[in-house]
């Protein structure tokens, strides 16, 4: 979608202009205010507390995606910080966002001259060496986890009048970039196998992608998309979309389960690890709310497989989407799946109930952070 730059460029300069491309979002479940304020000034306290600190450490060290670094650390401080600055509309987030994303897109492979070593050539992107025996590889998975909260936090500066007029520039600087890196993977864009899906070929995999990895880009073009006109970024994210939807499993209790790695054939038998997937059910809830093929049937699945194969007891996280054997592997992953807050309010208060006692445990991770972020936009999203 190289071509597509110049339209997103030109519609981010025009000053003012009301997001387009989308129809607004679903509607989200919300507890009155007057119930939720304790509850939601706890969560901004425990965020406020740790987030400065955190892109300070941060910034003071030079970055790299080498071994994954930013893609599987620092993009969840800046999702947070894109999810709290809409949730709320304090400008202090847009100013750590920008320390932060600018340290991040001075470490983008093309300001520090690396090739990539499939490509042949240097890309606007994060190559990583960990993943592919030592070549140089631009992964779309990274490229989705980093770019999709600058695309983001555009789409908030956008959508808030006082934002704008401090941020605009900023703005489109970062949806700018966001756009350039995710045009990097159109090379392993790919329609089919059936008449209404799309999946992703990793080029080094030489084989389709596991739905994580391409889910993860496809949610930088459903954030373009509110930003342009330009249809063909939620044309792909929609072919996309269908490819899980068509891969999904209803199990018998009614939860929604999936593999790590479904084949072009079907949906498989296996049951992806909770983090992974919470991928997954990100893009597929973003999808909802942008009204992209999944619909209120399928978020209340994945609200359940939340409920019952994920958070198997309130302090007990369950390591696949079977909701069985070994547990808190990942005790982290419930986080990750906190969009789904805004529409079930039975996650919310599971996720709500783990944040507190998450707090007694020390200090939170990233994806915590993420996870206080999305609870605060589920107790009162902005208009």
């Amino acid at each position: 979608m190289n071509l597509l730059l110049p339209v997103l460029v030109s519609a981010l300069s025009m000053s003012g202009t009301a997001l387009c491309g989308q129809t607004a979002p679903a509607t989200a479940y919300t507890r009155p205010a007057s119930t939720s304020s304790p509850d939601r000034e706890w969560l901004v306290h425990r965020f406020d507390a740790w987030v400065t600190s955190r892109v300070d450490a941060a910034v003071a060290r030079p970055a790299n995606n080498d071994a994954g670094g930013i893609a599987w650390g620092l993009s969840y401080q800046l999702n947070a910080l894109a999810q709290m600055l809409q949730a709320t509309g304090d400008p202090k987030y847009a100013d750590l966002f920008i320390r932060l994303g600018d340290h991040v897109l001075a470490a983008r492979d093309d300001h520090r001259n690396l090739t990539d070593e499939l490509r042949k050539r240097v890309v606007p992107a994060w190559s990583s060496t960990r993943y592919s025996k030592g070549r140089r590889n631009a992964w779309a998975v990274h490229t989705g986890m980093i770019a999709e909260p600058m695309a983001h936090f555009a789409v908030a500066v956008r959508a808030d009048a006082r934002l704008h007029q401090r941020f605009a520039g900023d703005a489109d600087r970062f949806a700018g970039a966001a756009a350039e890196s995710a045009a990097v993977h159109d090379d392993e864009y790919r329609e089919g196998p059936g008449p209404d899906e799309s999946y992703l070929f990793g080029l080094f995999l030489d084989k389709p992608l596991p739905l994580n990895q391409q889910n993860a880009p496809a949610r930088v073009w459903i954030r373009l998309a509110q930003l342009t006109a330009e249809k063909q970024y939620t044309e792909r994210a929609g072919r996309l979309a269908r490819f899980m939807k068509n891969r999904l499993r209803v199990g018998a209790d009614g939860a929604c389960e999936w593999a790590y790695w479904p084949g072009l054939d079907g949906p498989g038998t296996a049951f992806e690890d909770v983090s992974h997937a919470a991928i997954n059910a990100d893009f597929l809830t973003l999808c909802y709310e942008r009204r992209i093929v999944f619909q209120k049937a399928d978020v209340d699945r994945v609200a359940r497989t939340f409920l019952t194969r994920v958070m198997v007891a309130p302090t007990t996280v369950s390591d696949t989407l079977s909701g069985k054997g070994k547990t808190n592997t990942y005790a982290y992953a419930p986080f990750s799946w906190g969009r789904l807050a805004r529409h079930s309010p039975e996650v919310r208060d599971r996720l709500l109930a783990y944040a507190r006692y998450r707090a007694g445990q020390g200090e939170p991770s990233d994806s915590e952070l993420c996870g206080l972020a999305y609870l605060v936009a589920a107790l009162r999203d902005r208009p």
